[in-house]
């Protein structure tokens, strides 16, 4: 690849790209760093990357002084956050940041924007929790989940209440906490991944060692390309 080939490359990347040397000072930047920085430096560029991000990444500099090969990577994906004017408000920019030595006083950083994916990532586990607090409140059903071989994976209180703990519970077949045989067990777990909801009549024996009924839900978990990543089921108590 020519110079001139290799310099459209580094303006045209989606990455923010800056070179500098071992005191920060900043060589040169692609202008996606101005596009990432805009709002929170003047013109969208600084002089001194260790300036820069002394407050939310003060470790970048201490990599680097005890980074004593000629050359390799000092830093790999390392996440931070900024908080950016937004009007009268501020918001959060999350980069991952990798930094190359390059030779004894060069060095360079790739900084990628995922503040989309941490939000995705932060939207996905506070509805994880918000989920789990209902599993666990739900009186008169035991809800909980399989992995894709059929073992159990997750087990909420009402389980432990009336069947068994959870350590009793995790990596045991449905067959091994109710009366389900293993040959309906396979078949409804087969009939489940094809997209069959199972509505049985199911009986287990409880934790004091009677005998209890329940009627048995079950339904495969896919994800957005269909593929089978375990399954639900709930039992619900009393039938």
């Amino acid at each position: 690849m020519t110079e001139e080939k290799l310099l459209e490359f580094l303006y045209v990347a989606p990455v923010a790209l800056i070179e500098f040397d071992g005191q920060g000072k900043v060589k040169i930047a692609n202008p996606r760093v101005a596009q990432l920085f805009n709002r929170f430096a003047p013109g969208g560029y600084f002089d001194n990357f260790f300036t820069f991000l002394d407050d939310v990444l003060p470790e970048l500099k201490e990599a680097i002084l005890a980074f004593n090969e000629s050359g390799g990577q000092v830093m790999e994906n390392r996440r931070f956050c900024i908080e950016v004017p937004n009007g009268s408000d501020n918001e959060s920019l999350w980069l991952d940041v990798t930094v190359m030595r390059q030779a004894e006083d060069d060095y360079i950083a790739s900084l990628n924007n995922v503040t989309n994916q941490v939000k995705s990532e932060t939207e996905k586990y506070i509805a994880e929790q918000q989920l789990s607090t209902v599993f666990e409140s739900v009186d008169g059903h035991v809800i909980f989940t399989l992995d894709t071989e059929g073992s159990i994976d997750s087990w909420n209180v009402t389980g432990e209440t009336h069947i068994c703990s959870s350590d009793s519970a995790l990596g045991k077949l449905l067959s091994q906490v109710t009366n389900l045989s293993l040959e309906d067990n396979a078949q409804y777990l087969k009939a489940s991944s094809q997209g069959e909801i199972i509505k049985q009549p199911i009986q287990f024996k409880s934790r004091y060692g009677d005998a209890k009924g329940a009627e048995l839900c079950m339904s495969a978990i896919h994800d957005q390309r269909n593929h089978n990543r375990g399954f639900s089921v709930v039992l619900t108590l009393g039938h």
